[in-house]
């Protein structure tokens, strides 16, 4: 760590060309980085740093007293890395010196010509070295002043100002309080890879099909991901002890692996487990207050009150929110028919549906089955056709019927539940009415990430990744992620944490007294027979 931190400070001195007895000190020449233009946004004052070739997050966070943290809070964009001429916001702390005071009406019109730099929404899969550096944060309140109180009735003080310091870590806001970070975090992965029938495996003849039978390499790939995950949080300075534990359906193992002395020690727990072993360790993360996270499961009753446990699928009631939500700014202007098909075994989302979009203010009824949808198209106003059908040959026949109209009405369509599931379905139909479908994952193969990825994968594992392997990595690296952001107190700050992934994304949200639930479900569309991710 020191020789870390005086090579920083060694960078700096060449930058400033110092050398011999006219070197000045470290402290002088940090100082002279500091910008003397800042601004005022949303009542928070800025300094606005433009980035010199060579400088360091940890460097820049020494120049103005702030930390790296809150560097990257204020700028997301740096998780790829710092570039030169890039501008960021590094916040205000204490007085402004008197120099920037006085030359910020000179550099205003610098200001106006150069656009502000605006946090970007998430971050990548790498961090910047300099993060392996602990900058210890430290608490600091004040008592508010005591009201006056006349000498012969002497009055007691309200509960909350005899303590304040014990309770200032729930004020502070995210990203500030530092009371549970850890130098390593300790992970427990509970998953069933079934050891004990890989020594039977002939490693020098093997089953070409035993991929696809062994139980020993159903969740392989999750494990793979997540240790893809793990490598780049390494590179980035986060230290991380996994611990690897193999579980079955036998409820007895189980409880004999949450006996071992290092599990009440665990600061995250991810349990890929059937459901009578989540039950239990469940109750073993509520007792010990450590966060369990359920990568798999679709069921809401879950996290039914236990407020330890994370749920990351989304379930089929939360999709309805998500397509109306869509839907209110993407269909604002014409009518929405929602089709409804007796085969569908969910009777009540057409209805649900319905409810919600007119609640977000559009024109919306319901039609029966195909002839009812054809009979109330309009010529005058824009079709969004959502259709809730699980029938393969239906949706072929529907698309076929509705292609066909194309040039008549000016058509959307929505397919629910997942239409691209579906096998048949025509893409000279689906992309002619501009099909839209709802997943709880999407894979865009030209997003550079996850090219990235899957060629890191492939020159790791000698294969391509399954949907399990991108899961385990983008689960793995969202909560260890978060962990090293905010320390292990990190559900307060869960709702605003939101890193880009790879195939998902993450909107935690938490009912009273209950656990949390991902509620985000992914919208693509087809766009010139490619599909784009829309929401």
């Amino acid at each position: 760590m020191r020789y870390f931190q005086a090579f920083v400070l060694l960078v700096v001195f060449i930058m400033f060309g110092g050398s011999g007895a006219e070197a000045q000190t470290s402290q002088e020449l940090l100082k002279q980085m500091r910008s003397k233009v800042y601004e005022k946004v949303g009542g928070k004052e800025y300094y606005i740093h433009n980035v010199k070739r060579g400088q360091t997050l940890y460097m820049i966070s020494k120049a103005y007293g702030v930390e790296v943290n809150d560097l990257i809070r204020e700028n997301p964009q740096v998780r790829e890395g710092l570039k030169a001429d890039e501008k960021l916001r590094i916040p205000v702390v204490g007085p402004k010196p008197a120099d920037a005071m006085e030359a910020n009406q000179a550099a205003a019109r610098q200001v106006d010509e150069t656009p502000a730099v605006k946090p970007v929404d998430g971050g990548t899969t790498t961090k910047p070295k300099q993060e392996k550096v602990q900058v210890k944060g430290t608490r600091t309140g004040s008592t508010a002043p005591r009201p006056p109180v006349a000498p012969a009735k002497p009055v007691t003080p309200e509960p909350q100002a005899v303590k304040k310091d014990s309770v200032i870590a729930e004020e502070l806001p995210c990203g500030k309080d530092h009371s549970t970070k850890k130098p390593v975090y300790k992970v427990a992965l509970m998953i069933p890879l079934v050891l004990a029938d890989v020594e039977s495996l002939n490693a020098e003849n093997p089953d070409p099909n035993i991929l696809e039978t062994e139980k020993s390499f159903q969740f392989l790939p999750f494990y793979e991901g997540l240790r893809m995950a793990l490598d780049s949080l390494e590179k980035a300075g986060v230290k991380i002890r996994l611990f690897v534990y193999d579980v079955d359906k036998d409820t007895a193992k189980t409880k004999q692996i949450l006996r071992k002395p290092e599990m009440k020690s665990m600061d995250l727990i991810f349990g890929l487990l059937y459901h009578r072993n989540f039950q239990i360790v469940a109750e073993f993360a509520k007792k010990n207050r450590i966060p369990l996270v359920n990568p798999i499961s679709e069921k809401s009753e879950l996290v039914n009150g236990n407020p330890w446990i994370f749920k990351v699928q989304p379930s089929r009631k939360t999709r309805i929110a998500e397509v109306s939500e869509y839907m209110s700014g993407a269909f604002k202007e014409g009518q929405v028919l929602i089709v409804r098909s007796g085969k569908y075994p969910d009777h009540d989302a057409p209805d649900q549906l319905k409810k919600e979009c007119q609640d977000r203010g559009l024109e919306t009824r319901i039609v029966d089955g195909q002839d009812g949808a054809i009979a109330a198209l309009s010529t005058a106003k824009l079709n969004h056709l959502v259709v809730f059908s699980e029938d393969a040959a239906y949706v072929f026949d529907l698309t076929r019927r509705l292609f066909e109209l194309r040039n008549q009405y000016n058509m959307n369509l929505v397919g629910l539940p997942d239409w691209s599931t579906l096998d048949g379905l025509e893409s000279e139909y689906l992309v002619a009415l501009k099909t839209h479908m709802v997943s709880q994952s999407f894979i865009d193969y030209n997003d550079p990430s996850v090219k990235k990825f899957v060629g890191r994968y492939q020159e790791v594992y000698h294969a391509d990744p399954a949907l399990l392997a991108f899961q385990g990595y983008d689960i793995a690296f969202y909560f260890l992620e978060a962990l090293h952001t905010y320390g292990t107190a990190f559900q307060k700050c869960i709702d605003e944490f939101h890193p880009k992934s790879l195939q998902t994304r993450f909107d935690f949200r938490q009912a009273k007294g209950n656990g949390f639930e991902n509620q985000h479900w992914m919208i693509f569309k087809y766009d010139n027979y490619s599909l784009v991710p829309v929401h």
